[in-house]
């Protein structure tokens, strides 16, 4: 979290309101805080990193202390401080009432916060405790109306038929985020310009294709203008699903006639079809442009709500029969949402909704990177990673098909998918460990419990999560750390240069101790111990018992989590996963990730009704993927947006569909 300094001046004059309004909480609360939890390391006698607390006042008159301050609350607010060897830990209402004291008390003092909440890659910043608390269940929706530019599939398929060499909208490799994520990408020139020529290439064909039926109209008595007219109308409906309003068709006739009289036929109707690609309605998702209601919430119109339905579940705008589903005006849009979703989800025919799920786990876990980690070819193993992704593809798929417990079952579960046969690599049965004389089957593959269990030790997780020649027991600790304990770290200081010793004859564990050095180690101790027991796979995923001759060490202490039943010593990663996947809380962690994919942005204090209700549907449905992702997609943090961002209150009444 960075801090700017806007007048300095203006810090020493607020310096006596501030101490006013905040200095009774200053003493009552945050000296003792300081006393408890920080002097111990930074006071009197220790002064940790040259850092010392208990001089600290209330007033942040001096620019130095106003800075030491903005460092406390990142420290705090990122699980710094108090490092987990310290003898006291403070509960989360402590930690977040100092966090909210320096915060206002910054700003009071003419100091700008960064606010990091919104951005990708720091959700787990707001409180998870508050989430789902009870108490919270009444705030409304906070997060104003977005404008989302659409998926790279939605624009090929808005432009299909023409050349696509490269696709402007790509998105990033997600990196342990999701690539499509509200406010990610931005819309510059240079973008501008390919989608100009992606428009009129795509306008020409299709221009072509038009002018042979307005001759068969023409033919039928229609005039010119009559059949130019209804060529428009139907590209209108292919492109926007709806009918051009009177308006719109004036406009887009006046410059068909303008360009045909210039450049001849049929470059008007190329140039109109081009004109209706390039509207922002085509290139972007609109949300809640209509009129507020009593709670100072809009909603999403019945336009509005199809089209963010099928781009939440699909990569290709509303079809007919969603469109018309929306048009019956007996039932509220929440029941339609409802029952538009479960059909899309339960579509056999066209999966491409049930492909979305896939798409989520793929980005959740994080493993379709293994083909991007480089391997050497080792002697008698053949590595080849699309396998290793293709067979947790279809494990995940087979585990989403029964619907039952999805999370903890993907944590858990002994039975894999080994196809191998479908793969060029026949030296893939190795990484499992299974000898190579394995007989292939379209069976799951149960494997002992002490061997295999679940995504976190399947090939392709422990690939994408690893160097090209090592483990990495920092990544995957990462990784649990943020995706099932919803914890935060702080990024890499630029100053640092994260390398382990490259010595040969060294463990991992052993080369990894530096990062026990008092100043890495109040990050790593989040990271390494989570990572640490996944040491009995080598960096291909294969399962061993020795690292250089010498027995692997799989033991680890879990500290500071925060997590009830997660925290203690653990002898090997299947003790851990257990734990993990046994958890509420990573449960709950798991459900604020789904509601990140599908609503494409971070959650706020104003979705906690919606998450609640969305674990309760996931729990109640005996952990139903499909009945979690219905939940989310019908609640009131997808139908409505505040009229304003109302984040700094957010309570009320929720308003009705």
């Amino acid at each position: 979290m960075t801090f700017l300094v806007r007048h300095a001046t203006l810090l020493i004059a607020l310096s006596a309101g501030v101490l006013g309004a905040f200095g009774d909480d200053f003493k009552e609360r945050v000296q003792p805080f300081l006393t408890t939890y920080c002097t111990s390391c930074h006071g009197p006698e220790k002064q940790k990193g040259k850092i010392r607390v208990d001089h600290l006042t209330a007033s942040m008159g001096e620019r130095k202390e106003a800075e030491l301050w903005s460092r406390m609350l990142e420290a705090i607010e990122f699980g710094e401080m108090p490092s987990d060897k310290a003898e006291k830990f403070p509960t989360k209402a402590e930690a977040r009432f100092v966090q909210g004291w320096i915060a206002r008390t910054l700003d009071e003092a003419g100091l700008e916060v960064e606010e990091k909440r919104d951005k990708e890659g720091y959700g787990n910043l707001v409180s998870h405790e508050l989430l789902f608390s009870p108490a919270e269940s009444k705030r409304v929706v906070d997060v104003a109306a977005r404008l989302w530019r659409i998926s790279p599939k939605a624009l090929a398929n808005t432009v299909r038929g023409a050349r696509l060499v490269s696709n402007p909208f790509a998105l990033d490799k997600p990196h342990g985020n999701f690539r499509d994520f509200k406010g990610k990408y931005a819309f510059n020139s240079l973008m501008a310009e390919q989608v100009t020529e992606l428009a009129l290439a795509h306008s020409q064909k299709e221009a072509q294709n038009a002018r042979r039926m307005i001759v068969v109209l023409r033919e039928k008595g229609m005039s010119i203008d009559e059949a130019n007219k209804e060529a428009i109308k139907r590209h209108y409906h292919h492109v926007l699903r709806r009918t051009p309003t009177g308006k719109e068709m004036d406009t887009l006739m006046s410059l068909l006639k303008k360009v045909d009289a210039e450049l001849g036929i049929p470059r008007g109707l190329q140039a109109v079809y081009a004109a209706i690609i390039l509207q922002p309605e085509t290139l972007f998702r609109f949300e809640g442009t209509g009129k507020s209601n009593d709670s100072g919430l809009v909603a999403l119109s019945r336009r509005e709500l199809p089209t963010s339905l099928a781009f939440a579940l699909t990569d290709l705008p509303p079809d007919t029969n969603l469109l018309r589903a929306f048009g019956n005006e007996e039932l509220t849009s929440r029941e339609i949402l409802r029952a538009e979703t479960r059909r899309m989800l339960d579509d056999e025919e066209r999966p491409v909704a049930r492909n979305r799920l896939l798409q989520f786990f793929q980005e959740y876990f994080d493993y379709q990177k293994a083909e991007d980690v480089f391997k050497d070819q080792v002697k008698g193993h053949k590595h080849w990673a699309p396998a290793l992704v293709y067979d947790l593809d279809a494990l995940v798929t087979h585990i989403l098909k029964k619907d039952k417990q999805v999370l903890k079952t993907l944590l858990t579960t002994p039975e894999y998918l080994v196809y191998v046969n479908s793969h060029r690599d026949h030296g893939n049965p190795l990484v499992y460990n299974l000898p190579p004389d394995w007989k292939p089957t379209p069976e799951p593959v149960r494997f002992p419990k002490n061997q295999r269990m679940g995504v976190l030790t399947h090939p392709a997780w422990l690939v994408a999560h690893s160097g090209n020649f090592d483990n990495d027991p920092i990544r995957r600790g990462h990784w649990i750390r943020y995706k099932l304990l919803g914890g935060n770290i702080p990024d890499i200081p630029i100053n640092v240069d994260a390398k382990l010793p490259d010595e040969a004859t060294w463990t991992l564990r052993k080369r990894i101790h530096v990062t026990r050095a008092e100043q890495c180690y109040k990050c790593h101790s989040k990271m390494n111990p989570l990572g640490l027991p996944f040491e009995l796979y080598d960096h291909y995923g294969r399962f061993r018992f020795n690292e250089l001759d010498k027995p692997v060490d799989v033991t680890s202490r879990i500290v500071n989590t925060g997590v009830p039943g997660v925290d203690g010593e653990v002898n090997g990663p299947f003790e851990l996963i257990e734990r993990l996947a046994n958890s509420t809380h990573c449960e709950q962690v798991f459900v604020r990730y789904v509601f990140r994919f599908f609503l494409g942005r971070n959650e706020t204090l104003g979705d906690a009704r919606t998450l609640q209700q969305a674990h309760k549907a996931y729990v109640d449905n005996d952990g139903s993927m499909e009945a979690l992702v219905i939940s989310l997609l019908s609640s009131d943090s997808f139908i409505y947006r505040a009229q304003k961002d109302g984040r700094k209150t957010g309570v009320g009444k929720s308003g009705k569909s």
